[in-house]
């Protein structure tokens, strides 16, 4: 039987592990057409491909669904993730976090 301080070291190596796999972060605006409101896409993503979502901010109509997304993972993974939506149908575009309007 192993002791609890081996079980707790094995923890915190496993956690750093998957901290270091989550090397890169990317936020995105996603525009939804109306044929794919109602399909749970953030729900596939995140069975489909090892990364993060976080809903930053979201507004759905019957015409169209805007999502404001972070993903956080591994950039290939990521990469792969955006082409998957993209070929679905949802417009993927990068939030400009330093936009000033003049």
């Amino acid at each position: 039987m192993r002791s609890r301080s081996f079980l707790l070291l094995q923890g915190a190596r496993v956690r750093d592990n998957l901290f270091r796999m989550a090397n890169s972060q990317t936020r995105l605006w996603l525009i939804f057409p109306p044929k794919l409101i109602t399909r749970p896409i953030l729900w596939e993503l995140s069975k489909e491909f090892s990364v993060v979502t976080n809903i930053r901010q979201a507004s759905v109509t019957d015409e169209v669904g805007i999502v404001s997304l972070s993903l956080e993972g591994e950039a290939d993974e990521i990469s792969r993730a955006i082409a998957w939506m993209e070929g679905l149908g949802v417009k993927v575009d990068p939030v400009e976090l330093n936009t000033i309007a003049s």
